[in-house]
């Protein structure tokens, strides 16, 4: 006699694609068991206990496929690379095995990405030199014409008879 809750082929299907779809993208099996639970009418645990205690071990290399299409797709994020992000997107199907080729090419994108990024940090810290020293200059000269006026004003002062080097007699 079989159970009438017993998980049928087409549940566990269900679940090892939304779990693995959900550790490509970057979201957490907890939300995936919660999303098969509502499909198949089942608690999230049962779904997580069904998953880590018998479908698990048979989708090992696609788990382990699923976090290295999540890494590169991480890496790219931080790159802010939307070009690097297509081709990724194109060339690598849910169902195909990343190759060595696809990483070398990943790769090559992100060399030249640093590379661009370096040349753009490299002009602006030049601009930022020039501005900072177009700054100074711009101060220096600012004193040097405020000291001007002050000698002015004291050369003013001192003809008007307003600077008395003598202390005055009280």
């Amino acid at each position: 006699m079989v159970r009438q809750d017993s998980w049928t082929p087409e549940d566990d299907l269900c679940l090892s694609t939304t779990v693995l779809d959900y550790i490509k993208s970057g979201g957490t099996q907890l939300t995936a068991f919660e999303i098969v639970g509502e499909k198949t009418n089942r608690t999230p645990a049962a779904c997580g206990f069904r998953w880590n205690s018998n479908l698990r071990k048979m989708y090992a290399s696609e788990i382990k496929e699923a976090k290295l299409n999540r890494t590169l797709l991480k890496s790219q994020k931080k790159v802010h690379s939307k070009s690097t992000h297509r081709y990724i997107t194109n060339s690598v199907s849910s169902n195909s095995v990343i190759g060595l080729e696809d990483i070398i090419n990943s790769l090559m994108q992100f060399k030249e990405q640093f590379e661009d990024m370096r040349k753009t940090i490299m002009y602006l810290n030049n601009k930022n030199e020039e501005l900072e020293q177009k700054s100074s200059k711009d101060h220096n000269d600012t004193t040097t014409d405020d000291m001007r006026s002050l000698l002015e004003i004291m050369k003013r002062a001192e003809k008007l008879g307003l600077m008395n080097r003598e202390k005055p007699a009280i």
